[in-house]
């Protein structure tokens, strides 16, 4: 099935999963990165290339004036879990899901594991995020990154 650059959701225990699939293009086999910002701001980063600390920087500096705009997602529960597509939710192909941890920016971008890696699970104060996507976007001849950015939406704000 494609799906296209489309978002779209499945259903995890009593909740939903918003699916957000990578750019093959910037490598399909390739991390995603996650950084939340003091603010509460987060932002996943997909990057590719010999320097990768450096992509990582741009990615997440990268102006969001030309990205594309998504619906609201809505996260009624307090938590927002990352993983891996190939996995199934909270079903028979499920994952544990690890707290958030800051830790350092990885110096070269890796191979996946061959295991099945624990998704990431993220607390949140925010019930309401504005989504942008930045697909692949190419730096220099070597290195290029997709992004996904999750803003919060507050009280007033007219994001």
């Amino acid at each position: 099935m494609d799906l296209g650059q489309e978002g779209t959701s499945i259903p995890v225990g009593t909740g939903r999963a918003a699916i957000v699939g990578a750019d093959g293009v910037v490598g399909d086999d390739s991390w995603m990165e996650v950084f939340q910002a003091e603010d509460g701001d987060i932002a996943v980063v997909q990057a590719s290339g010999p320097d990768y600390p450096r992509v990582l920087t741009e990615a997440l500096l990268y102006p969001d004036t030309d990205d594309e705009v998504g619906d609201p997602l809505v996260v009624g529960s307090g938590e927002l879990a990352f993983f891996s597509a190939a996995c199934d939710g909270d079903g028979p192909h499920s994952v544990p899901l690890a707290p958030a941890l800051p830790g350092p920016v990885p110096l070269v971008y890796g191979p996946p594991s061959r295991e099945s890696d624990p998704g990431l699970l993220m607390t949140t104060a925010y019930t309401t995020f504005a989504f942008k996507v930045r697909w692949y976007t190419l730096l220099d001849e070597e290195n290029c990154f997709a992004r996904w950015l999750l803003t919060p939406v507050r009280t007033g704000d007219t994001r």
